[in-house]
C-alpha cells in the first residue's frame, strides 16, 4: 500500500524529462524525486511515444521504474513483472492501408513494430532539422549540451534512436507480414498535405491521431493513447485513478487529460496542453517533475 497520497506517476520523456532528444539524461533532481516517491510505495511508469528498444539506456535500468507505457499506448509491459503485458496494435489492412495514404500524399516515416523500428532515410533527414532546432532551445534555456554528432548524421540519428534505414516504410513493412503496427511518426511535405491527409485518415477510422503541429503527425490505433493505457494499467493494477498523476508537454499527452488522473503540463508545453492540464508545473529544464513530486511527497 502506497504511503502517500499518489499511488502511480506517469512520465513522458521528451521535453518531459529528456531536456534534448538526443542527451537522453534524466537529471539527478528528477531521479532523486522519483526514487524517493517510488520508496514511499508509488508506482512509476514511463508512457512514452517511442517503443521500448528506444528509451534509452538509463530508463530501463532505472531502480525506481516498474512499468513501461511505450508507442503512445500501443504497448504496456512491466519492467519487474512478466504477467503484465498488453498492446493495441493496427489491424493489419488498416496500418496497410495508412501507410499507403501517407506514401501517396509525399509523406515520410518511421515505423514502430512489435518487433523493431524502421525509419525511412528521408524522414531522417526531417528529424536532424527538427531535432536541430530542439537542441539549440534546449542550449538556450540552459540545458547541458548534448554530445557532438559524430560521422553521418543520418547513421548518428539511427543509431542514437535503434533505428533501421529504409527507402520505403511501406515495402519494407508488405515484406514482413507477420509483423504487427504500433506506432507511425509521419511528417508531411505542407500544411494543405498534412491537411488532406488527415482527411483521408478520417475517412479510413480507427485511426487515433495526434497532430503535434501543421506537419506532423503521430498516429496509433484508435484504441491506443497514453491516457487509455495509463487508465487500463490502474485498472489492472488495482489503483483507483485519482491517485495517479501523468507529466506531459505536448499534443501525444493529451490523452492523459480529462481523465480521473490528474494531468500536469511543463512549463514548456505548448499552450494547448497547458490549457487542458489540471496543472503546471516547471519547465524540464528547471526540473519540474522533481519540484511537483517534491512539494508532495
Amino acid at each position: 500500500m502506497s504511503q502517500s497520497p499518489i499511488s502511480l506517476i506517469a512520465f513522458d520523456l521528451d521535453g518531459t524529462v529528456f531536456g534534448s532528444p538526443t542527451n537522453q539524461v534524466v537529471s539527478p533532481r528528477v531521479c532523486a524525486a522519483f526514487q524517493t516517491a517510488h520508496d514511499a510505495g508509488v508506482l512509476i511508469t514511463v508512457a512514452s511515444g517511442r517503443p521500448f528498444w528506444m528509451l534509452g539506456t538509463q530508463i530501463p535500468a532505472a531502480p525506481w521504474l516498474d512499468f513501461a507505457i511505450s508507442c503512445n499506448g500501443a504497448r504496456v509491459a512491466g519492467t519487474r513483472r512478466c504477467d503484465l503485458d498488453f498492446a493495441a496494435s493496427f489491424p493489419r489492412a488498416l496500418a496497410e492501408d495508412t501507410l499507403a495514404a501517407i506514401a501517396e500524399l509525399g509523406g515520410t516515416v518511421s515505423i514502430h513494430t512489435d518487433a523493431e523500428s524502421l525509419m525511412e532515410t528521408r524522414h531522417c533527414a526531417h528529424l536532424l532539422d527538427d531535432f536541430g532546432e530542439r537542441k539549440a532551445q534546449a542550449s538556450a534555456n540552459g540545458a547541458a549540451a548534448a554530445d557532438a554528432d559524430r560521422g553521418n548524421p543520418i547513421d548518428e540519428l539511427l543509431s542514437i534512436f535503434g533505428g533501421v534505414g529504409v527507402d520505403s516504410a511501406l515495402d519494407a513493412f508488405l515484406a514482413r507480414p507477420a509483423q504487427q503496427l504500433d506506432k507511425v511518426d509521419c511528417a508531411m511535405p505542407s500544411h494543405d498535405a498534412a491537411d488532406a491527409l488527415e482527411a483521408r485518415l478520417n475517412e479510413l477510422g480507427g485511426i487515433g491521431i495526434a497532430r503535434l503541429d501543421s506537419k506532423n503527425f503521430e498516429l496509433t490505433s484508435a484504441a491506443a493513447s497514453k491516457g487509455a493505457a495509463a487508465t487500463d494499467l490502474c485498472h489492472e493494477l488495482g489503483i483507483d485513478p485519482a491517485r495517479a498523476v501523468a507529466f506531459g508537454d505536448s499534443a501525444n499527452d493529451l490523452s492523459m487529460c480529462g481523465r480521473a488522473l490528474t494531468f500536469v503540463a511543463m512549463g514548456n508545453a505548448t499552450a494547448e496542453v497547458k490549457a487542458a492540464a489540471d496543472d503546471v508545473t516547471a519547465t524540464v529544464w528547471d526540473d519540474g517533475v522533481a519540484r511537483w513530486i517534491e512539494e508532495r511527497l
